[in-house]
């Protein structure tokens, strides 16, 4: 999983969420934590990327590039000019790493590990540099070539960035909602939009200069928080502020159909896939994974907790290995858990 989430920064942008507080589904069982780090401030995210290189993303708007063979080796991008950092992703390739701000623009790092202090280029959300909004969510096509970009002003524009050096904008739109969450299928021919009216919509983007709304009904309990395409099955995973997560098959997306569905549990700030698809991971607000492997019912997850609770569990995402799960805490913390 290459893309940095940043758990709930969008929709607590927005403030048109809430937080429910259910029970849990099952006894925890304690996480096995194979390494651990400290980050300055609320840790909101991760992303594997290249060099056994993990980046972590903060509420104070600082970005770290930890080593995972070297805990105290790392590399500090600090705030993106004036503004404070919001979002980032690397790409695919993990060769570039993409990080918006709160002032509405995306820079792009072409070398972060070896040239933190400089991004290459700066993509505006509108042409005219007329402000935007914040940059609340990001996602590169699973080729690289393309990397979507959505603001607070529900405006999302479309990049071609196969030359990180010389990107082309290529389509915008502005949205009836808020989105909060973006994401590509594994084949890129199709994008999840998620957003604050409980809607996702599907998008057909094999022509990225002119995208389709293809009006495929999902819904959702409450407001959009999360979004994870499987890799190996055609199946959307959808997080919600009320705790609950749904499974939806999009073989059909112009008629998409709910496969499964999650008991409600704290606030899902974030979902994950493993990479071959077919494991399922969520952090809540309660300090708590649930992990499934049965995807068929997501009716008895196993469920995992840190040993000290320290506040919220705000990102999940697995790394190369199947079984390695980077967690990401409110208290600063970021652990690599073995599942």
């Amino acid at each position: 999983m290459i893309g940095l989430v940043l758990g709930a920064v969008g929709v607590h942008l927005a403030g048109e969420v809430t937080r429910s507080g259910s029970p849990d589904v099952s006894p925890p069982n304690e996480a096995i934590v194979q390494h651990e780090f400290k980050v300055n401030g609320s840790a909101i995210g991760a992303a594997f990327g290249p060099q056994n290189t993990l980046a972590v993303a903060t509420a104070s708007g600082n970005i770290t590039l930890l080593n995972l063979k070297n805990e105290n080796k790392r590399v500090e991008l600090g705030r993106t000019g004036a503004f404070p950092a919001a979002r980032a992703v690397f790409n695919p390739r993990g060769n570039a790493l993409a990080v918006g701000s709160v002032d509405g623009t995306v820079r792009i790092w072409e070398n972060a590990l070896t040239s933190p202090y400089e991004a290459q280029v700066t993509l505006p959300m509108q042409e005219d540099g007329k402000y935007a909004g914040a940059v609340i969510d990001m996602a590169y096509s699973p080729n690289g070539k393309y990397l979507v970009v959505a603001s607070s002003t529900s405006l999302i524009r479309i990049w071609d960035v196969s030359n990180p050096s010389h990107p082309t904008a290529l389509a915008s739109s502005s949205q009836p909602h808020l989105v909060t969450r973006l994401a590509f299928n594994a084949s890129g021919d199709m994008l999840a939009v998620g957003n604050t009216d409980s809607t996702v919509q599907l998008w057909d983007v094999k022509d990225p200069r002119n995208p389709r709304d293809l009006y495929g009904e999902i819904k959702a309990p409450t407001g959009v928080t999360a979004l994870a395409f499987s890799s190996g099955r055609k199946t959307l995973a959808v997080g919600s502020s009320n705790g609950s997560v749904q499974l939806w098959d999009v073989s059909h997306p112009e008629e998409p159909s709910k496969t499964a569905d999650a008991r409600a549990v704290g606030y899902t700030n974030d979902l994950a896939f493993n990479g071959d698809g077919y494991t399922l991971a969520a952090s809540n607000t309660n300090g708590t994974v649930r992990l499934w492997e049965d995807l068929d019912s997501l009716a008895e997850p196993r469920v995992f907790k840190r040993s000290d609770q320290q506040g919220e569990l705000s990102s999940v995402t697995f790394g190369d290995s199947r079984n390695t799960l980077a967690v990401t805490g409110t208290d600063g913390s970021v652990q690599l858990w073995a599942t």
